[in-house]
């Protein structure tokens, strides 16, 4: 069984939920929309739904999809009228989706194994022509500074993650302890690192025609230590 169909747990989803502040939101939103030709917008893998309910606000029609129950379960919750699907990326091809503007947000590209995320981003072509992509585990953002733990709290949940790289597989693997003082969750993700360059070669092959590379929401051009990588990829 693949890692991520078991790790997005009510603990590990429930800590993200108060990680993340609003204003990121906003911000995120705010420069995706930037790029969107058209009204329909497809969220892959969405979480708990924050960015597909922030598009919904500013009156795009979106189709958020994510194989976390508990997750698209809070989303539903939150916004009943917007179109929740349970389901995994890895099976995009089939479920007959169209869309404007396709989005991969919240560092959630790498989970898949590297022909499984080949195979999501021809996926994704086929189904927008514009893809906004945002990772974090780019080589460049990741490995000149990678901390050995990281301690945090949010969401009334305390994390631990202990990150090591595989060399020979290039691969992230975090060993995440997630605690709500009675309930104790220890699970690894697994997310393969590629630099800028082999992601730009990857959305080529995907049938991608121009790939731009941001550092941030504000514009910025990626660069050696930039923290995140977004990539914007039109057919």
């Amino acid at each position: 069984m693949t890692w991520y169909t078991t790790f997005f747990t009510d603990l590990a989803n429930g800590f993200w939920r108060g990680a993340v502040q609003p204003s990121q939101t906003t911000a995120e939103i705010d420069f995706v929309a930037g790029f969107a030709p058209g009204l329909r917008v497809l969220d892959a893998p969405c979480g708990s739904g924050r960015h597909s309910i922030e598009l919904a606000r500013r009156g795009y029609t979106v189709t958020g999809l994510d194989i976390s129950a508990e997750a698209i379960g809070f989303a539903r919750s939150s916004a009943p009228s917007l179109d929740w699907r349970l389901g995994d990326v890895a099976s995009l091809g089939s479920m007959g989706l169209a869309a404007d503007l396709a989005l991969c947000m919240g560092n959630s590209f790498g989970y898949l194994s590297h022909a499984g995320s080949v195979r999501f981003l021809a996926d994704m072509a086929a189904i927008a022509p514009v893809l906004v992509l945002d990772y974090g585990c780019a080589a460049e953002s990741l490995l000149p500074s990678l901390p050995g733990e990281i301690r945090m709290s949010a969401g009334g949940v305390d994390m631990v993650a202990v990150n090591s790289y595989d060399v020979a597989s290039g691969r992230l693997l975090i060993d995440f302890t997630f605690t709500d003082g009675s309930r104790v969750q220890r699970s690894r993700c697994e997310q393969h690192v590629y630099t800028a360059g082999e992601l730009t070669r990857m959305l080529h092959g995907a049938g991608f025609g121009a790939v731009e590379l941001y550092g941030d929401v504000d514009g910025s051009a990626f660069s050696l230590g930039s923290h995140r990588l977004l990539a914007v990829a039109r057919r």
